[in-house]
């Protein structure tokens, strides 16, 4: 089994933060009763390592400064397939929903909206086995 260490840290100190992990055996909510964070199971993580494990996401949150020009948040995801690929998604991920409707994901897992319900929609379709375009993969 291939795991995946990982830093959870923000990319700007200055900045809230907010990572979770969610283990392969744990459910998900469907993506439409996603308001935010804590929505999704878990506790907070603490600055520091971990270890993503197959089937392991990571949902990750940063305000962005407020001296930047795109004030909000930005969000990543990285999961570890069952064969040990680790991939990454970044925010705006309606490249990522578009691919999973046309491979035929469940209508009740596209239905919610916001960056959060979309991370948590990807691993569902990655769960499932879809095949959805990474932003990044090591």
């Amino acid at each position: 089994m291939q795991s995946h260490s990982i830093q959870i840290k923000p990319l700007d100190s200055r900045c809230r933060y907010w990572a979770k992990i969610v283990r392969a055996g744990n459910e998900l909510p469907v993506p439409s009763l996603i308001t935010g964070a804590n929505d999704i199971g878990g506790p907070y993580l603490q600055l520091g390592e971990e270890e993503l494990l197959p089937g392991d996401a990571l949902f990750e949150g940063e305000a962005n400064h407020q001296r930047r020009n795109d004030r909000g948040w930005s969000y990543w995801l990285a999961f570890v397939s069952e064969s040990g690929e680790f991939v990454r998604y970044e925010s705006s991920f309606s490249t990522q929903k578009a691919e999973m409707k046309a491979q035929g994901l469940s209508p009740e897992l596209l239905n919610g909206s916001g960056d959060i319900a979309a991370m948590v929609r990807i691993v569902h379709g990655l769960r499932a086995g879809l095949s959805v375009t990474p932003s990044k993969t090591e």
